[in-house]
């Protein structure tokens, strides 16, 4: 037997296994699925219930989907288990153009639609032509997966315009720049935008953002309410008031630094400074990066950290994250660069930290892990001076 022979079978024995463990968690997430569909949970499909109403609540009512009394009593209408209870329309007027020809479905159809073609989307924006490989597997068994599919929320919509957006800013900046421009209906997850764009001077896809943000609004205010931007500006106050009265019960489910900063209980203005010296050095970190081109580690960096850098994320934001780790391990594997057994760890550990938060506090675990897994991917622990930009290198796009 030869030398390459015997370093070949290693790899050979790790890759199976490693495909053996993404098979077992797969169907784990599968079987979980399916038993939580069957268990009847109330409100039906859990937060999707509510998305789905808002889209048949303002293809009746227009803006009227922004008076939450209103709403509550036609939530209540479609499933009677809700009690006095109700979900609020807190999101722009954009994401109702989605959300309006899913409430024409039945709501057992409406959700299978939804969560397999963003699904579909999210693995197309992350893996392009790859889908065939232990990568599109790493998606599937992800527990950011399983959590988004629970809820039956936007975590897989949100991260397919992110990774989308960012993957075409070189080649295509104008595509790139209506998908990002589209993301602005979850406007917290638009913070770091202008820093890679600019950074990049990536003009066209700033135009493109821009223009894709106004012709949308247009069409909003033209197709279901002259008024119902206006509304939604009057109402989000209300809205972040709300929010901020129910905080001790959504802590646990927000892997944020403020959330995990209010759990243990520090002062709102601790909070506040530690989250705006966090978002400082991701927008530095993001710069750097972007600066010298359009990178898969750019790219994972910009993922992992537009959680980091937002005061407002929920556990079923993160499979931008899981995208970003999986675009960043790709590369490396391509390259022939072994990964870091620290990344290795901190994914583990925040995949276990994920899980345990959908019934238990697990207070700035979440928050911690992020950014321990942001400064690595980052290249901040590197010790060997290895400059990360080689990875599939493009260079600024020049207008």
């Amino acid at each position: 037997m030869t030398a390459t022979s015997s370093a070949a079978h290693p790899k050979t024995r790790d890759r199976r296994a490693v495909l053996i463990l993404l098979v077992a968690m797969a169907l784990y997430n599968g079987a979980y699925l399916v038993g939580w569909a069957l268990s009847s949970p109330q409100p039906a499909f859990g937060d999707f219930f509510g998305l789905w109403s808002f889209g048949r609540f303002a293809a009746l009512s227009g803006a009227g989907i922004y008076d939450p009394v209103a709403l509550a009593r036609y939530q209540q209408t479609l499933d009677p288990t809700l009690g006095g209870g109700g979900f609020p329309y807190p999101y722009p007027p954009t994401f109702l153009l989605v959300l309006i020809p899913l409430g024409m479905l039945a709501l057992p159809v409406a959700y299978v639609c939804w969560i397999s073609v963003t699904f579909a989307l999210y693995g197309l924006a992350t893996l392009e032509r790859d889908w065939r490989s232990l990568t599109s597997l790493a998606l599937l068994a992800a527990p950011t997966t399983l959590i988004n599919a629970i809820t039956g929320q936007n975590g897989f919509l949100s991260a397919a315009l992110l990774i989308g957006g960012l993957r075409l800013l070189a080649r295509h900046p104008i595509v790139a720049g209506t998908l990002l421009g589209l993301l602005a209906y979850k406007p917290q997850f638009v913070l770091l935008m202008p820093v890679v764009l600019l950074a990049s001077r990536n003009w066209r896809a700033i135009l493109s953002a821009i223009a894709t943000t106004v012709i949308v609004a247009v069409v909003t205010s033209a197709a279901l309410d002259a008024w119902i931007w206006l509304e939604w500006i009057v109402k989000f106050p209300s809205y972040q008031a709300q929010l901020q009265a129910n905080q001790v019960s959504l802590n646990h489910m927000m892997p944020t630094v403020i959330a995990g900063l209010h759990a243990l209980g520090a002062p709102p203005p601790i909070g506040y400074l530690v989250q705006l010296l966090l978002s400082c050095s991701i927008v530095v970190m993001v710069w750097d990066a972007w600066r010298r081109g359009s990178t898969q580690q750019a790219i994972a960096l910009v993922a992992v950290g537009s959680i980091i850098a937002t005061p407002y994320a929920m556990i079923y934001d993160m499979p931008m994250v899981a995208a970003g780790i999986a675009i960043h391990w790709k590369a490396r594997s391509d390259a022939g660069e072994p990964i870091a057994p620290l990344e290795i760890g901190l994914v583990i550990a925040l995949g276990a930290c994920l899980l345990a938060m959908i019934g238990h506090s697990v207070p700035f675990a979440a928050a911690i892990l992020l950014v321990l897994l942001a400064l690595s991917i980052a290249g901040v622990f590197d010790r060997s001076g290895r400059s990360a930009p080689a990875l599939n290198m493009t260079p600024p796009a020049a207008g």
